[in-house]
Formats: structure tokens, C-alpha cells, sequence
């Protein structure tokens, strides 16, 4: 990997006593460090109270954004610059709300869309009508902890393939909906950003999302990269390609003994889900490589599967996506 970036593990959806969460500010920024997170988002509900308290310089790094909470959908927004109204967006109006956040500096993203609704979560299912996805930055693929506790992330999967077939760039993240130090399963899973090195700090973390730089995981960090560098987001020339698929488990052996997560097999996915590629990972073995012929205007994102506490053939990772051109 470019020595100049490193990818930085990150908590994207957190809630406060600002709104229905049982952190105080200083509690979350506390529990967040004891997890070995280097980033965080506050994205109370439809409140920004919580700002104020966020210390300068704070580590972890704090993207403050808020959760619009409407009656059609949970919807992330993130530094944005000006305030933009939630109260009256509806499911037909929602791409002049994502616009007036573009244009005020801010990201959108896309919360949990297959949560159950009404009466469990109001407005927890997502049903705002977007018409140009290219005022959507990124889409919560995995809520709370790990795929397969919720199979509701199965259909934000497929929505976000749906997506990127229509030739959209938009990146996956993973968001706990983190309200208490409490009741968590599987602190390690998280969303990485690739960011230059050095501390993070909230623009490096806006940038990664915007340009597409994630990688979701539940055990350890799973990216992929050409001979070259080039890694997600990034656009690259087609034609016969070598691919470097890395494994790091230095945070999740740090911050979370007691599961044990056991990478088995790389998969490397195309436009519709095609299958390119399958690799078995040996114990232990951290890079794997093979050349692949890369085809024009097509996009590649990777997958890694593997055991949970023995509990075989669980997805534990996968990677935003490389384009060619």
C-alpha cells in the first residue's frame, strides 16, 4: 500500500443524550477510544446540540453531521455548512433537499434502508424517491455489528450493486446506530478509511467518502490494490492486472480477543455481481495476489468470507469499488 495512506478505522452513525442515545459526548469519545476507533460521526436525530461539546483536536477525529429522522427514511448528513430544513422533505422532494446539501458543502447518506419501519422505528425503512443517486455519497450496506445478525443488510447490498450497475459511484459503510457502550455485538466492526497518514481529522474522513475510499469489516481489514497503488475509487486503464488482496488484524487482536474471525476465501465480484475471481486464504496468510484481466468500463469490489466462532461461510468484509476506464 502507498506508504503516504493508511486506512483508518471509523464509526459512522453515533447518537447521544442530544437525542435517544445513553452517551454523554465525553462517554462516546471515551468508548470510542477503548475500541480502537480513530474516527467518529455524531449524527444525533434531527439535532446538533451535541457540537458544542466536542473537544478541539478531539481524538477520535468527530465528523459532526446530524440524522435527518423524517417519516420516509433516516438519512446521515454530514458538515454541512448551512442548516438545511428536514421538516418538510418528502418522498417526492428529496432530491432538492440532497442538493441543498451539496451545495452548502455537506454529504448524504443513506441510513439502514431495510430496517424495519413503523411502528418498531419510524421512518427507519427507507422510502424517499431519489431520482439522481449522484447526490448520494455512500449507503449504510451493514447495520448493527455484522451481516448476518441482520438480514436486512442483504437487501442494502443488493441495492448498492443495483446502484453501482446503473453506473453510480457511491460508497458502502457500515453504521453500529451506536446508542450505548452496552448491548454491541462485535466492537470490530466497522467502516475503514483510506486516508493520507498522519492524524485523521474530519476532512480527511469527508474526503474518503466522497471519493469512494471505505472498506467494511467485521474482524480484520480487508482491502485490495493493483501492483501500482491504485485502490478503491480509484479509475484504472483495463487489460491484464495484478491484484494484492491484504489482510491486517492488528486492531481486531488489540480491542477484541474473544471472537474469533477466520478469513477462508477472497472473492472479487463485477457489474451484476459476477463472480471474477475466488482465492482460499491459508491460516495466517496476510496478501494474496493473481493477475486478472480487468474489462473496459466496468467496476470490481471485493469480498472476504470466512468462519465467526465457528460458525462457517459468514461474510466478513467487503471492499468499495475500482472502476476502469
Amino acid at each position: 500500500m502507498d506508504k503516504a495512506k493508511k486506512w483508518f478505522p471509523c464509526e459512522l452513525h453515533c447518537h447521544t443524550v442530544h437525542s435517544d442515545g445513553d452517551f454523554t459526548v465525553e462517554t462516546l469519545l471515551q468508548t470510542a477510544r477503548e475500541r480502537g476507533l480513530d474516527g467518529i460521526c455524531l449524527t444525533d436525530h434531527n439535532t446538533m446540540a451535541g457540537w458544542a461539546e466536542i473537544p478541539t483536536d478531539s481524538t477520535p477525529a468527530v465528523l459532526c453531521g446530524m440524522e435527518w429522522t423524517t417519516y420516509f427514511g433516516h438519512m446521515p448528513v454530514l458538515d454541512c455548512r448551512e442548516y438545511v430544513d428536514w421538516r418538510d422533505a418528502t418522498i417526492e422532494n428529496i432530491d432538492e433537499k440532497l442538493r441543498a446539501v451539496h451545495d452548502r458543502g455537506g454529504l448524504c447518506g443513506m441510513a439502514h434502508p431495510y430496517q424495519i419501519g413503523t411502528p418498531i422505528c419510524t421512518g427507519g425503512f427507507w422510502e424517499f424517491q431519489v431520482k439522481d443517486y449522484t447526490l448520494l455519497d455512500y449507503i449504510e450496506v451493514w447495520a448493527e455489528g455484522a451481516p448476518y445478525y441482520n438480514a436486512a443488510n442483504s437487501r442494502a447490498q443488493k441495492k448498492w450493486q443495483s446502484l453501482l450497475d446503473a453506473g453510480y459511484h457511491i460508497a458502502p459503510t457500515m453504521g453500529r446506530d451506536w446508542h450505548r457502550p452496552t448491548k454491541n455485538r462485535y466492537p470490530t466492526a466497522c467502516t475503514y478509511l483510506l486516508c493520507p497518514t498522519g492524524a485523521l481529522t474530519p476532512e480527511k474522513m469527508k474526503i474518503a467518502l466522497k471519493t469512494g475510499r471505505t472498506s467494511v469489516c467485521v474482524g480484520p481489514l480487508f482491502y485490495f490494490e493493483t501492483a501500482s497503488g491504485a485502490t478503491v475509487g480509484d479509475t484504472v486503464p483495463a487489460g491484464e492486472t495484478e491484484l494484492r488482496f491484504c489482510l491486517d488484524d492488528t486492531r481486531y487482536r488489540g480491542c477484541n480477543p474473544e471472537n474469533q474471525f477466520l478469513p477462508r476465501e477472497i472473492r472479487l465480484l463485477t457489474n451484476g455481481g459476477e463472480s471474477v475471481l475466488c482465492l482460499p486464504v491459508a491460516a495466517g496468510e496476510n496478501t494474496c495476489t493473481a493477475t486478472v484481466h480487468l474489462e473496459r468500463n466496468r467496476y470490481y469490489r471485493a469480498e472476504l468470507w470466512g468462519d465467526t466462532d465457528g460458525k462457517p461461510n459468514t461474510q466478513l468484509a467487503l471492499t468499495a469499488a475500482m472502476y476502469t476506464e
